[in-house]
């Protein structure tokens, strides 16, 4: 899959130290997966000790999982703290086939967030919205707000499902 933020060399891990469990072991098959439109949500922890979940688009680089976001967002500021996240990813309403990531996280940001989010936003809506232009329509994401993206390097990858 291609590298939307190639420059940036956030969360160093090692691939091959990765647990994974299931039919996501065999690299023939979760590749495929995470490049299916499906619906990824973020988990993080916030200060209160309480799970924060939330919906995402994320994209697969090969070794890390990426999430835009807003500066302000309350997953962002639970990264900040913690340094961890999970990324839940499922393939249908019913839930049949998906995985759970688990890994730890780190954020890009100011003028650096801002490019990663866009070249992030480029690759990500071909396969979310893909009647829409993705250049003029992620550079138009980008200008809003103070975009960041979260770097998961995950340390294990759980599948449920075929």
């Amino acid at each position: 899959m291609s590298e939307p933020v190639a420059d940036q060399e956030p969360v160093a891990e090692d691939p091959a130290a990765v647990r994974i469990d299931g039919w996501a072991a065999d690299a023939h098959l979760l590749e495929p997966f995470l490049e299916e439109p499906n619906l990824a949500r973020i988990g993080t922890v916030d200060g209160s000790g309480d799970p924060h979940l939330v919906p995402v688009w994320f994209h697969w680089d090969g070794s890390r999982f990426l999430v835009g976001a807003q500066a302000e967002d309350h997953k962002v500021e639970n990264v900040r703290r913690s340094g961890r996240a999970a990324l839940e990813i499922d393939s249908d309403l019913r839930r049949k086939r998906g995985i759970l990531v688990r890994g730890r996280a780190m954020l890009i940001e100011g003028e650096e967030g801002r490019s990663a989010y866009r070249r992030l936003a480029e690759s990500q809506l071909p396969r979310y919205l893909p009647d829409r232009p993705p250049h003029e329509t992620a550079r138009r994401m980008a200008e809003k707000g103070d975009p960041v993206v979260i770097v998961i390097a995950p340390e294990t990858i759980r599948s449920w499902g075929r």
